[in-house]
This record gives C-alpha cells, sequence and structure tokens, in this order.
C-alpha cells in the first residue's frame, strides 16, 4: 500500500460506525467518497492506520448522540473538531442521506458511518461554496477550507496563506541569488549529458521516497498510539483512584454498621439494666415510706416488730438488708418449723430481744435460742398477734403488731423461769410443753 507524504495529504471527513462491526465512511471535501469499509476485526490502531493512509482528517462525525468514546478518542488522536448532533439520526434521515449518486455501502454499519459523513459534509456545504468562490488562483483552496473549519473567518484565511506564501518566495528568491552568486565557471561549462540522471538512480530514489513517506505515516501511527496509550494510563489510574475510594466509603460503611450494632447492644443492656434498677428504686421507696411511717398502722398499745417470712437464713438477711436487724429488735417467724441450731444462732447473732413464732420451733432451734438468752413465744396461747400489716401485691406485710404489756410480762416472767430452770429441768418441762 503506497502512502502519501503527510504535508500533501489532503483533507478528509471521516464518518465512524463504532461497536462489534466497526464502519468507517472517508469522503473529501467536496462530498465525494474516497472509502468505506467495515470489519469485524480492526482494532482501533487498524482504524487509525487505514485512515492516515486516505488523509488528513478535518473533522470526524458519527450518527448518534451522545458521541460515542471510541469516536472522540480518534478525534482527539487527529486533533480533529466532533460533528456535534442535537439529536440521533433516525434510519430514514440516513437512508435519505446516503441516496446520492457514488455512495455505496455493503451493510447498515458502513450506511451509517457514510451518513454521519455526509450530514457532517452538508453543514459546512454553503461555506465551503463561498471559500470556492472567493479564494483566488494560487492559493489552496483546501487550506483555506481547514482555517474557516477551526473557526477562522474566509478573508482572514486567504490573507494569511497569501502573505506565508509570499514570505516563502522571498525567502527561496533570496537563497537562488546567493546561490547563482557562489555559482563558478565551471558549473556553466558542465556537459548536458550530466542533467540527465541514470533511470536506475531515478528507480532508487522513488523506493526511497516510498519509504521515507511510509516512515512519515507510521511516525504519525506511533505518536497517536502513544496518544491513545497515555490516555489509557490517565484512565486506569482514574479507575485506581475509584477503587480506593469505594473501598475507603465501604469499609466507612461496615465501621458504623458495627458501631450502630455496638451501640444498639449498648442500648438494650442499660435499658435493661435501668428497668432492674426501677424495680429496686420502687422497692426502696416502699420501704423508705414504711420506714418513715407513712404507711405506718396505729394499734393502741400495740408494739411494731418486724416480720421474718420464714425461719431460714436467706429469710433472715432479706429481713436484715431491707430493714436491719439490730439489738434489742423483736421480730416475728410466720413458720418457726423451718429453722435449726444455725439458724437460730444467725438470728440471735442480730442481737434481737426476743422471737414471736408461728407454728412450732425445732427443740434444736429453742435450745440455741435458750443458750443465747433469747425468749421465744409461740402465737399459739402465749403472745396472740394484735395486727399485721398487708403489703401491695404480696401475700403479708413486713410488720406485725403485739400487745406491748403483755410481751413484756411475759419476756419477765421467761427470765424467771430461766433462772430457775438453770437449776433444774423444770423450766424446760414448761418451756417445751
Amino acid at each position: 500500500m503506497a502512502y502519501s507524504s503527510a504535508k500533501f495529504r489532503r483533507y478528509i471527513i471521516v464518518g465512524i460506525d463504532p461497536g462489534t462491526t466497526i464502519g468507517v465512511a472517508i469522503i473529501d471535501l467536496d462530498g465525494k467518497p474516497i472509502e468505506v469499509f467495515s470489519s469485524k476485526n480492526y482494532s482501533c490502531s487498524d482504524v487509525i492506520e487505514r485512515i492516515i493512509a486516505r488523509g488528513n482528517p478535518l473533522i470526524v462525525a458519527s450518527d448518534v448522540t451522545p458521541t460515542p468514546s471510541t469516536v472522540k478518542r480518534i478525534s482527539r488522536i487527529f486533533s480533529s473538531p466532533v460533528h456535534e448532533l442535537d439529536e440521533s439520526l433516525s434510519t430514514e434521515e440516513k437512508i435519505a442521506l446516503t441516496k446520492a449518486e457514488g455512495y455505496e455501502y455493503k451493510n447498515v454499519h458502513e450506511r451509517d458511518a457514510l451518513a454521519a459523513c455526509v450530514n457532517a459534509f452538508r453543514r459546512y456545504k454553503k461555506k465551503f461554496s463561498q471559500v470556492q468562490k472567493k479564494t483566488p488562483a494560487g492559493v489552496d483552496v483546501e487550506e483555506v477550507k481547514a482555517m474557516v473549519i477551526k473557526g477562522v473567518s474566509i478573508s482572514a484565511a486567504i490573507d494569511r496563506l497569501i502573505r506565508a506564501k509570499e514570505d516563502k518566495e522571498a525567502e527561496k528568491g533570496m537563497k537562488t541569488w546567493d546561490a547563482r552568486r557562489k555559482e563558478s565557471g565551471d558549473m556553466q561549462a558542465m556537459k548536458k549529458g550530466s542533467e540527465r540522471t541514470d533511470e536506475n538512480e531515478l528507480r532508487l530514489r522513488r523506493i526511497i521516497k516510498g519509504k521515507d513517506d511510509k516512515i512519515e505515516m507510521l511516525e504519525e501511527l506511533t505518536a497517536a498510539l502513544k496518544t491513545r496509550l497515555e490516555e489509557k494510563e490517565a484512565e486506569l489510574a482514574n479507575l485506581h483512584s475509584r477503587v480506593a475510594t469505594l473501598k475507603t466509603a465501604r469499609k466507612r460503611e461496615i465501621e458504623e454498621t458495627e458501631e450502630i450494632t455496638r451501640r444498639e447492644k449498648e442500648i438494650k443492656r442499660l435499658k435493661e439494666e435501668l428497668k432492674a434498677r426501677e424495680g429496686e428504686n420502687a422497692e426502696l421507696r416502699q420501704i423508705v415510706e414504711e420506714l418513715k411511717g407513712k404507711r405506718e398502722v396505729k394499734v393502741k398499745g400495740g408494739k411494731k416488730i418486724k416480720v421474718i417470712r420464714s425461719f431460714s437464713r436467706n429469710a433472715i438477711l432479706d429481713t436484715d438488708r431491707k430493714y436491719g436487724l439490730k439489738k434489742g429488735d423483736v421480730v416475728f417467724l410466720e413458720d418457726g418449723s423451718g429453722g435449726g441450731a444455725s439458724t437460730a444462732e444467725l438470728l440471735a447473732s442480730k442481737g434481737v430481744a426476743a422471737v414471736i413464732y408461728d407454728k412450732e420451733l425445732s427443740h434444736f432451734a429453742a435450745d440455741k435460742f435458750f443458750e443465747s438468752g433469747i425468749p421465744a413465744f409461740s402465737t399459739s396461747g402465749e403472745i396472740p398477734l394484735l395486727l399485721k400489716e398487708e403489703s401491695e401485691g404480696e401475700s403479708g406485710g413486713d410488720f406485725a403488731f403485739v400487745d406491748g404489756q403483755l410481751l413484756n410480762e411475759k419476756i419477765g416472767e421467761w427470765k424467771k423461769e430461766r433462772k430457775r430452770g438453770k437449776r433444774g429441768e423444770k423450766y424446760r418441762t414448761l418451756y417445751f410443753k
């Protein structure tokens, strides 16, 4: 395939239909077709190489909007503007655009690429006609068209090209004049035969020229591919940055979720603890009210004594925790049948002055009370209860009342009997009957 030098390559308009099968159409600035082709196996570099072989892209176009990324990338490689559309071309419009004489295509991909070319050409057709009319002889019309596409006015483009041509001719004339001055007389005497170049030399020069053109084309392609590589590297770096950002955001999201879960567990624990504390506070408030006498029942001649629900270690400690068992207290055992010597010893260690009980004490407990000097009286026939307070939501209250005078008399009698009982068995018989 022969390639012309980039300096003298004509300007072209390129239409591209990207996809699995890529379609490419190339026309000149007069709207005449140069080449239309399509392929499933073409890479982007293959397309670029083929475009370079046909000319210098002045406009790159597509048949859809927004412009596909492949079309934009190829336009950037050639530094050519993209023909942007307000809306994508319809099938009817594409068929109409490609009906003109000379336009041929083999499939819809080629048709869409050709329609994009022709549509771009029609946008500038009127302007190109004005350039054709206004450009004087000796000025490159295509260069004027290229400058107009880039935003330069027709007159300004013509003036620039004329000045550039005049400057070039003046420079060339100066070089020619200097060269002629330096020519010697021997140069004029050269034989006419030396003006003819050997046929082999001309052939070699043509080969070298073709190679030079191909080298120049490959250099352009290399530059284009280098630009594409740089774009890919920038795109890859951007993707790496986005991945890192997403990872950071995901990690933060996981940490926030874990923190929320931890806090919810802590809130649940604190609510349970608060509920337990509220229960304890309610119980304590009731105890405080009772201790302050807010719920105290007035019983004439009655002595208020503390109630222990059962004759067990836990019941004794529970009453001690709530109200305190101190020296001189009188207590009432709702059920005196469950305790033994160790339980009686625990109660005696609190310093109680007397014990009133319901049901029967075991002889082990009775012996321990006797040894400890604590009188114990049954509610049955000895010291009956005058009143037992009722507590809300409970089977019984924590306080009861007995006849204070009767209690003192019984304690006095017990002490006398105990004193006598130490010298014989009479008291123990009376105590246990």
